[in-house]
């Protein structure tokens, strides 16, 4: 099983200092190399404090530079909201900077609020993503041939450069439900799942409707990458348990405002006051991620492992976790999985 850091470049103080996080960034990406992660992945959001990243390949390709073996992933290219094509030029220029270490998470997004700002129709998310992932796809399989689709069209060209990869690097999708697993599925795609703080039934559900939908198709389970994308922290004390939990609160009320089209914004930081009706305990949101004593992490790590998870993304460097936090986790974590 392949150990991902999945590093947010996220805020929690009332000002931003986009320098010490993108600082942050890179020394967490260093340092994970240095401890043997197989890759560093970056999301992609806009015009808050959740995380301060609106184009996770711009900042792949400056890490690129600053590193030599992790791999480096999106997670996700938000594609609902960007040209296609565009895209898939940066794909390649930045798997050519990173020599051949890129790998790309598509995703449609879950938060209004950006795709209003940017004068997206949410509503019409999914659909955009499919033929956008569609198109990608035919320009690095199919140069020189024209695509036409109900949101997506390309004359014949070549994408210049090509890809370092070939035809290009490992594609994933994020997947939340059946549908989107089938959309991975008849693409090939590998696939990643958000277990958030909803326990360990989650990751049970959503492996088993993995398992349908392959056996749906004639596909062999054991050809299609399936990683599970969770919190992750080392608690060694009563204190290291309060500043996961007041974190994993924080992280809450921000997606579920933002999802649900009550957020509060000014000067770019999203409003956390108060508490939500489904705000996770720690026990249950412990049960169902990588946060906790050395001995839950070993038994947790044992279960992702005969449960058929090929990739574990654990997610560091949001809420009140400090950098020195963050990093004794980094470390204690993927040395418990050896």
């Amino acid at each position: 099983m392949k150990l991902h850091a999945f590093l947010l470049g996220q805020t929690t103080t009332a000002t931003i200092d986009a320098g010490d996080i993108y600082r942050n960034l890179v020394e967490d990406t260093q340092a994970a190399e240095g401890w043997g992660y197989e890759g560093a992945w970056f999301a992609e959001h806009h015009f808050s404090n959740y995380v301060l990243v609106p184009n996770s390949l711009t900042l792949i390709a400056a890490l690129s530079r600053e590193t030599t073996r992790i791999r480096l992933g999106t997670a996700i290219v938000l594609l609902p909201l960007r040209n296609p094509t565009f895209v898939a030029e940066e794909i390649a220029m930045v798997d050519q900077l990173s020599d051949g270490r890129l790998d790309v998470g598509f995703g449609r997004g879950y938060q209004p609020y950006e795709f209003n700002k940017l004068g997206s129709d949410f509503n019409t998310a999914g659909n955009r993503l499919e033929d956008g992932l569609d198109l990608i796809a035919h320009l690095f399989k199919r140069p020189d041939t024209p695509f036409s689709s109900e949101h997506a069209n390309a004359n014949a060209f070549t994408v210049t450069p090509s890809c370092r990869q070939t035809p290009h690097p490992p594609f994933w999708l994020a997947c939340g439900s059946r549908a989107s697993m089938g959309v991975a599925l008849d693409r090939r795609y590998n696939i990643v799942i958000n277990v958030g703080h909803h326990g360990p039934e989650v990751a049970n559900q959503m492996i088993q409707v993995f398992e349908e939908e392959c056996a749906a198709r004639g596909i062999d389970r054991g050809t299609v990458r399936f990683g599970l994308q969770m919190h992750a922290g080392l608690v060694e004390n009563d204190q290291d348990r309060e500043v996961a939990l007041r974190s994993a609160a924080h992280l809450h009320r921000m997606q579920v405002r933002l999802r649900e089209r009550r957020e509060k914004i000014v000067g770019g930081i999203v409003d956390v006051s108060g508490s939500e009706k489904t705000e996770p305990t720690f026990d249950k949101w412990s049960s169902g991620c990588m946060v906790g004593d050395q001995r839950h992490l070993e038994r947790q790590m044992n279960r992702f492992r005969s449960m058929g998870v090929n990739d574990l993304f654990l997610t560091y460097r949001f809420g009140e976790f400090t950098t020195e936090s963050t990093r004794r986790s980094m470390k204690a974590i993927v040395e418990f999985s050896r």
